[in-house]
């Protein structure tokens, strides 16, 4: 009876734990995602006011924090237990001397999302295709504000990486769509279909924007190994 007792106390109490653990007022987004010769597989993308965080669902212990105040990126991996920081910076290559860019607009009608207007977009650079985009107009635009943030952040580390690149192995595309125009994709709407010159493709299968987020999400491993993207490039 002792026993019994203590068991439902115990129960009692996770419950009690559970429900009062802190937690952030969040936007939650799934997608799926497709790369050319490979199987789908899909990610979920939580945004609160402070945080962007990426992971492959509920489940992954691998996942990416952005942190919107210092614009810091930390990349978890629980396989060797290190978090890779990543830091903002300025994006200091020069556009090279033909690098001309349009849009090309379908004028089909596509299914709205969610009461939204979806317009098919051809983002081309130097006539070529860098993204094919379906965006919903005036859709979740918090959400898409924090993808221009990360984005922005990310480029300047994709110039860093382009600039030890020898020329022949650069694209246009690739330096329209990862350092120059980095959000170029988001000037239009939220993305609810994307697919870049490599063929990847993203899709939006589902969103709530009235998610919870723990601060278990949104907490890096405080037992993990931190390295500097930086320094691991002076090595």
């Amino acid at each position: 009876m002792i026993m019994r007792f203590f068991l439902v106390v115990c129960c009692l109490l996770t419950i009690l734990f559970a429900c009062t653990e802190p937690s952030t007022p969040a936007a939650v987004f799934y997608f799926v995602e497709h790369e050319p010769g490979a199987e789908p597989y899909r990610t979920r993308m939580i945004v609160t006011a402070g945080f962007l965080r990426m992971d492959g669902g509920a489940d992954s212990e691998d996942f990416l924090l952005f942190d919107r105040a210092d614009g810091t990126i930390y990349s978890v991996s629980s396989g060797d237990k290190q978090i890779l920081v990543i830091r903002p910076r300025p994006v200091e290559i020069k556009p090279p001397a033909k690098f001309a860019h349009r849009v090309v607009t379908d004028k089909a009608g596509f299914p709205p999302v969610d009461g939204r207007k979806v317009i098919h977009y051809e983002l081309l650079t130097n006539e070529k295709r860098c993204y094919d985009l379906y965006a919903a107009e005036g859709l979740l635009p918090a959400a898409v504000i924090a993808l221009r943030e990360y984005r922005l952040i990310l480029a300047g580390q994709q110039a860093l990486t382009l600039s030890v690149t020898p020329p022949e192995m650069q694209s246009a595309c690739d330096l329209a769509n990862n350092v120059l125009l980095p959000v170029r994709h988001l000037e239009h709407g939220f993305p609810v279909r994307l697919t870049d010159m490599t063929g990847k493709t993203i899709e939006l299968v589902d969103y709530k924007t009235d998610f919870r987020a723990t601060a278990a999400m949104l907490r890096l491993p405080a037992d993990y190994k931190r390295r500097i993207l930086e320094e691991l490039r002076r090595e």
